[in-house]
C-alpha cells in the first residue's frame, strides 16, 4: 500500500545582513527575498501562503522560532511589500 506524504514548505523569516529582514526557505543557503522593514518581510511571507497552499511561516526572535501571528498574516496580505534593492557582493 502507498501513501502520499506531503511535503510541507517552511518559510523563515529572519535578521539580515546589513539591517534588512530575509526570507529564506528552510534549510535554504541564500535568502530568497530581503526587506528593509519586517512588515514588509512579513507581507511577502503572507503572500507566499496565499499562493503556495501549505506553506508555514516561522519568524525568528529572542527566543527561536515562532509561527507568524494569524491576525499578522490578514493585515500583511493587504498592506504592499517593497523588496529591498540591496545588492550583496
Amino acid at each position: 500500500m502507498q501513501t502520499d506524504t506531503l511535503e510541507t514548505t517552511v518559510i523563515c523569516i529572519s535578521p539580515g545582513l546589513h539591517d534588512t529582514w530575509d526570507i529564506s526557505e528552510k534549510g535554504g543557503e541564500q535568502p530568497i527575498a530581503s526587506f528593509d522593514e519586517k512588515e514588509d518581510a512579513y507581507a511577502y511571507a503572507s503572500y507566499l501562503k496565499t499562493i503556495q497552499p501549505g506553506v508555514t511561516v516561522l519568524v525568528e526572535d529572542d527566543e527561536g522560532f515562532s509561527p507568524l501571528p494569524i491576525e499578522d498574516e490578514s493585515y500583511y496580505r493587504r498592506s504592499g511589500a517593497r523588496r529591498s534593492t540591496r545588492r550583496y557582493s
